[in-house]
């Protein structure tokens, strides 16, 4: 689970609380306050999650820790041309991710804004808990209550269909990102297209099968548009 910029000690306390009610038990907190008693007080029986939390100091530096990234939202949308905001609900979220594997991270924003775009497009796939729109935005450690219970109900399950990891996706966006170069796609549109191509594989939670077959079928299509065999 990863906090950042908490604004009150007593919601990293009561995260904790939460993340041991479904069995996790990794925190990391991106530039927090100086945690207080209210941090261990509220997390009861989980204050080992706490006194062992990761504190990193950006949101970059976790990107580059985590193997997939889940960012949370309150604001969701069903448009296609929207699709920084187009988000899993925790059921499908539960579904797909709880036997992915590497280094997961539930990436939960601040109190009062929650992330950022620029953090949301470094994100592989969103998750947002569907409620009220009169009253949209829930307190954090309840959203994560909801997106923990879905993945732990999960992972009862058994899969052993292994998952494509985070540098395999990184180098099909490459690859993509490649394509869209040499068929000279406009300079403008471009981060926008990779983006929604990173939101497309974080939704299908690829396996490595299928990481494979469309790793090949990118190598020809690139060899075929520079006339190479």
């Amino acid at each position: 689970m990863v906090f950042v910029e908490p604004q009150f000690t007593g919601n990293v306390g009561f995260l904790a609380r939460t993340m041991a009610n479904f069995d996790f038990d990794k925190m990391i907190l991106v530039n927090p306050p100086e945690l207080d008693d209210d941090a261990y007080r509220f997390s009861k029986h989980a204050r080992s999650i706490v006194e062992n939390a990761m504190v990193m100091n950006s949101f970059r530096e976790v990107r580059e820790f985590l193997d997939f990234m889940v960012g949370t939202s309150g604001i969701s949308t069903k448009s296609a041309k929207k699709f920084n905001r187009i988000a899993l609900s925790p059921e499908e979220l539960g579904k797909r991710i709880w036997n992915f594997e590497g280094k997961v991270g539930i990436v939960f924003g601040r109190e009062n804004y929650g992330l950022y775009n620029e953090e949301l497009e470094l994100c592989d796939v969103l998750v947002t808990v569907p409620t009220s729109p009169n009253y949209p935005i829930m307190n954090v450690t309840h959203a994560a209550a909801i997106v923990l219970y879905e993945i732990y109900r999960n992972s009862l399950e058994v899969d052993s269909n292994p998952r494509a990891e985070d540098m395999e996706l990184d180098i099909l966006v490459k690859r993509f990102s490649e394509i869209l170069s040499i068929i000279d796609f406009p300079s403008h549109k471009k981060k926008n297209t990779e983006v929604m191509f990173r939101r497309l594989l974080g939704r299908a939670i690829l396996s490595k099968w299928e990481f494979h077959s469309l790793m090949g079928v990118m190598k020809r299509v690139k060899y075929h548009l520079k006339g190479e065999t």
